[in-house]
């Protein structure tokens, strides 16, 4: 089923393999709020929804960077670039534990007062050491929540990669069936729903760097 899925055609396709096919019993508007809530559970644990955001014009003092915005939530913090102006492709910097802050030995860029590590810390993003600059800008690469959810039948998962909107379907069916109480057969879709979104997880959203 790796294929883009409209919200009607996940709907039908419950109701079809629990074979409920009244709206009474499983109304739409049920199986809508549930989808979406599959929409959120498969960018969280796929982290398959990915953005570059831009954070500009930090104050010098600022070692520690709000990641709250109005228009990407940030789920994880996945690579962080030292930008200087508007260039494409910063300086990548190093991702740290929180012990090691303040005990990490600088390179040659150091003495030039350019960050060089961070950690995420919660809804911050914490920075060492801090510039000499006026000010520095960061590119962050982060897993966001969905920036929007399914309302009418012709919707698609469109914030997710369409190789994981059958996990979409595979969330949709588990609760749904465990909203009519067959606990085994929500308890079959739920296993495969983990099995398959961990298993994409690992093919098309964990990178790994070039060893040399």
């Amino acid at each position: 089923m790796m294929s883009t899925l409209t919200l009607a055609t996940i709907r039908a396709a419950v109701r079809s393999d629990l074979n409920e096919p009244s709206t009474t019993i499983l109304s739409d508007t049920e199986l809508t709020a549930i989808t979406n809530d599959g929409v959120k559970d498969v960018a969280v644990k796929g982290l398959c929804f990915e953005n570059k955001i831009a954070f500009d014009n930090i104050a010098t003092t600022q070692k520690i960077v709000p990641l709250l915005q109005a228009t990407n939530h940030i789920i994880r913090v996945n690579f962080v670039e030292y930008k200087t102006g508007t260039t494409e492709g910063g300086t990548g910097m190093l991702s740290i534990i929180p012990q090691a802050s303040g005990h990490t030995a600088l390179n040659a860029g150091g003495s030039s007062g350019a960050p060089q590590y961070w950690f995420q810390w919660g809804d911050y993003l914490v920075i060492d050491p801090i510039t000499d600059a006026a000010t520095y800008d960061l590119a962050v690469y982060a897993s966001c929540y969905p920036a929007s959810v399914m309302s009418a039948d012709g919707d698609t998962p469109a914030s997710i990669p369409v190789e994981f909107h059958e996990d979409v379907y595979f969330f949709t069916l588990a609760f749904a069936a465990l909203n009519l109480k067959r606990w085994g057969d929500a308890g079959n879709a739920y296993n495969r729903y983990i099995m398959s979104v961990q298993r994409k997880r690992n093919e098309y959203t964990t990178k790994y760097p070039e060893g040399r």
